[in-house]
């Protein structure tokens, strides 16, 4: 008598944007991912988040290790021995810092077409650049065209809403880390202050160690552990988001209130 084979459920797949929503807002993870979902298959998906969930005050997921983040004002330096080794070409605006003699693409980072894999988190996604240094050792690079944040320089960064850049730059190197097998010391977030013409461009290095590997496995852990995926309806939040801008969020901060009953918000809409 054969046993049959046991059904393994495959590992939800996840990427480093996924994180950044989830920070901000659990439902605004879900539904993105369910709009994508649709537009792969052609078939509608709907996001888990039950319609009578209640909206949680605050972010589900705990902050990233971010207590020795290194603060550079200025341009992002380059420097001669620096190879520019990787470049999301799906990306438009990033500037290009190095010469042509210095662009030298390695072909690991390239064995899955333009994105980069980790079979063994499930994790997928795409820095912005990936630079190796002339002494052999790699960072990521993750482009933002905002100015430098001046609440890096206390390492308090989620009292200014950017520590999602931090949790965005530790994810990337872990792919990089998986792809190269060579782990990044750091990553790096570079700020371009395109509106203020580089006036308040800057740079932070933010460490990749063993704590923060710790913390990227927990938190991968924790996201999909849950099942309710509850709003953070707060206008920072809602302001941000491309579902509520598009109209699919029920829950948005313009149209909730905490002596609201959710269900009855939701039947009425």
């Amino acid at each position: 008598m054969s046993v049959p084979a046991l059904q393994i459920s495959p590992i939800e797949h996840l990427t480093p944007h996924d994180l950044v929503s989830y920070s901000r807002c659990p439902h605004e993870m879900e539904l993105m991912r369910a709009r994508r979902t649709s537009l792969r298959s052609g078939v509608p998906t709907n996001a888990c988040t039950p319609l009578t969930v209640v909206p949680e005050r605050h972010s589900p997921l705990f902050s990233p290790p971010a207590g020795h983040l290194v603060v550079n004002e200025g341009p992002l330096d380059v420097f001669p021995a620096d190879r520019l080794i990787y470049v999301d070409e799906g990306e438009d605006g990033v500037p290009m810092l190095f010469p042509p003699e210095q662009v030298v693409p390695e072909p690991l980072l390239r064995s899955h077409g333009i994105n980069l894999i980790d079979d063994e988190l499930g994790l997928s996604g795409r820095p912005d650049l990936v630079v190796r240094k002339g002494d052999g050792s790699v960072f990521p690079v993750e482009y933002k065209a905002t100015h430098l944040f001046m609440g890096y320089h206390d390492a308090r960064v989620e009292v200014h809403g950017r520590s999602f850049d931090v949790l965005q730059a530790i994810a990337e190197c872990r792919l990089v880390h998986a792809m190269l097998k060579v782990r990044p010391k750091f990553g790096v977030v570079w700020y371009g202050d395109q509106l203020g013409e580089g006036e308040h461009e800057g740079w932070v290095q933010v460490p990749y160690g063993e704590a923060e590997e710790h913390w990227l496995h927990a938190a991968l852990m924790q996201i999909r552990s849950d099942h309710t995926r509850a709003p953070v309806p707060a206008e920072r939040n809602c302001a941000a988001c491309e579902p509520n801008r598009d109209g699919l969020c029920r829950f948005a901060a313009t149209h909730f209130s905490h002596s609201t009953n959710p269900a009855s918000m939701l039947a009425g809409r």
